[in-house]
């Protein structure tokens, strides 16, 4: 009966190795028998969602019997008074990866092409494959997007162009004649999405904020943002794309009718309202970030300097020992092995506690490591 199964299977999509979360903090508790585990591995915002937000979920459970607004037509909206942009230039996704599926469902065919960095979101190669398109991973230079390198790649099978800034996992970015020079030069029938999960905690002056190309209504640029960082929705999976109005219909017409749930929906625009909860995530960050820096530095430990929620650290030494050996101590992070980075860890900013118990743990890990 297996064998007469597989005769259905595609043989790509049979290739595909799974995307890896991170365990989640109940099973790591189960699983070593821990009454507290720090969970600094996914990227989480550590003070949970903003309270207004909380609130209005909790009224909205009220109505959960009912379907939720298929148009997202409120948080649509909403989206349209903060970033000044017509409410048809969005498209809302069971968080963004939705959006990156979307735009896999709509423009690849077997055989296609889709370009991004070779140590980047694991998500991009695995939507190439399951549309029987090749991925064509690009080395990064000095942890970073070479978009020259990208540009030399493009031919007349591509379609999508994926550049996550900030990157995920090495937390550094492109900057802005960079990316204007790069735009310049890419085929106008080559999408380029640059996916823009981390934006809210940017510091850099000369980040380039792309927000114009799509209120030019620019055919081939779209931008994916998210509710899971900064704002602490990532358990309502809740993002968003901004794209040309042709672009942005497109892609509505091949997402499912209610593929956001109306808690998210609703939690998504009190978190919007929550002024005071997004400067609190972004001055957590800044400060998390200059914390590991310092301890790092006097570890002697190399690391890449972050404009996003997490801190990519080279360990000198075999990575998923150590983060093993984190995680027997109550504390789980992500060794980078998945990105051709094996000596690598990423730490996802936690609280002031939650750093200083992983900086503790760390230092007794590879102290016993050596």
């Amino acid at each position: 009966m297996e064998i007469m199964t597989k005769r259905f299977f595609k043989d790509y999509v049979q290739a595909i190795v799974p995307y890896e979360p991170g365990k989640p903090i109940e099973e790591v508790e189960r699983e070593l028998e821990l009454l507290h585990v720090t969970k600094l591995a996914s990227n989480e915002n550590p003070l949970g969602p903003s309270r207004k937000a909380l609130r209005a979920m909790r009224v909205a459970l009220r109505k959960v019997h009912l379907y939720p607004d298929g148009s997202g037509h409120e948080l649509k909206e909403r989206l349209s008074q903060e970033f000044h942009l017509p409410a048809d230039q969005f498209v809302l996704g069971n968080g963004s990866n939705e959006i990156i599926e979307l735009l896999a469902r709509g423009f690849l065919n077997e055989g296609d092409r889709v370009i991004s960095s070779e140590t980047s979101f694991l998500v991009y190669p695995l939507i190439a494959q399951t549309c029987g398109a090749s991925f064509v991973p690009v080395p990064m230079k000095d942890f970073r997007y070479d978009l020259k390198g990208i540009l030399d790649q493009v031919d007349e099978r591509t379609r999508l162009i994926f550049i996550a800034n900030p990157n995920n996992p090495t937390g550094t970015y492109v900057k802005v004649a960079e990316v204007e020079d790069f735009l310049s030069k890419v085929p106008k029938d080559v999408i380029v999405c640059f996916d823009e999960a981390y934006i809210d905690f940017v510091e850099a002056k000369d980040f380039p904020y792309l927000l114009f190309h799509v209120k030019a209504n620019k055919p081939n640029v779209v931008l994916l943002r998210t509710f899971s960082k900064s704002f602490g929705l990532a358990g309502l999976r809740i993002g968003y794309g901004m794209a040309s109005r042709e672009m942005a219909a497109y892609l509505n017409k091949v997402r499912q009718p209610f593929n956001v749930n109306r808690i998210a929906q609703i939690g998504a625009c009190a978190a919007l309202d929550d002024r005071h909860f997004l400067w609190r995530s972004k001055r957590l960050i800044s400060r998390g970030r200059l914390y590991l820096y310092r301890k790092f530095t006097q570890m002697g430990l190399p690391f890449v300097s972050s404009e996003a929620n997490f801190v990519l650290v080279d360990l000198g030494r075999e990575a998923r020992k150590v983060s093993e050996a984190l995680m027997k101590r109550g504390v789980i992070v992500r060794a980078m092995n998945a990105y051709g980075l094996p000596t690598h860890i990423r730490v996802t900013i936690g609280t002031r506690f939650e750093l200083m118990r992983f900086v503790h743990a760390l230092k007794r890990a590879l102290k016993k490591e050596l």
